[in-house]
């Protein structure tokens, strides 16, 4: 298999982290029919169980000049279960990793205040070599007061075919791509809430 450096759009705005695999998101790939049942199943129970690495995630860059607008990135070791072939649990996300771009600093320090939390994925498999699934994520959903009142605010994730699962059976390198997009509060999408609309995760087994 060819080694490249993964190019998602998910990171298009960080600084590139070399990994050693090809992406499920390289454009020379063709899908032209999907996985059958039996397929599925195959690349389910090639992945199936608990995983341990690391999440790559961004950070808000300290004030405005040239030098700090360059992205930073920061990580923690996280772990996640693939527990049915169309499920997925990230443990223990952390609540951190996108508090700082919340814009209402009273709700951003409510919720540092809050544990973290596991949070379900689904998942759809669509390619055998590498094996590749899309990934879909609930809302992690947190209940704190801010405001003098109390709010649930949820962290919204974006769905498509950028958001993905990767696992290379040869190396048992696995890469996890998501993003998050903005806030429920009290049942309403409130992208201004955050900072950015674009709020993206890495996860990597290596």
């Amino acid at each position: 298999m060819k080694k490249i450096k993964l190019y998602s759009v998910l990171f298009a705005s960080i600084a590139m982290i070399a990994l050693g695999m090809t992406s499920c998101n390289d454009s020379s790939y063709s899908y032209g029919r999907p996985l059958s049942p039996q397929e599925i199943q195959t690349a389910y129970l090639t992945v199936r169980g608990y995983h341990t690495g690391k999440m790559y995630f961004l950070k808000e860059a300290d004030n405005q000049n040239s030098e700090s607008q360059k992205a930073k990135t920061d990580s923690v070791d996280i772990s996640w279960t693939i527990d049915t072939d169309s499920t997925m649990i990230i443990h223990d996300f952390p609540t951190h990793a996108f508090a700082e771009f919340v814009a209402d600093e009273e709700m951003k320090e409510a919720l540092l205040q809050q544990p973290n939390q596991d949070i379900k994925c689904q998942t759809y498999y669509y390619n055998l070599s590498p094996i590749c699934f899309y990934v879909g994520v609930t809302a992690p959903t947190y209940n704190i007061t801010y405001g003098g009142k109390e709010h649930k605010v949820q962290l919204a994730f974006y769905t498509g075919t950028n958001f993905y699962g990767a696992f290379d059976n040869a190396t048992k390198y696995m890469e996890i791509s998501i993003m998050a997009g903005g806030l429920y509060v009290d049942g309403e999408l409130q992208t201004s809430a955050t900072k950015t609309t674009n709020i993206p995760f890495l996860l990597v087994k290596k």
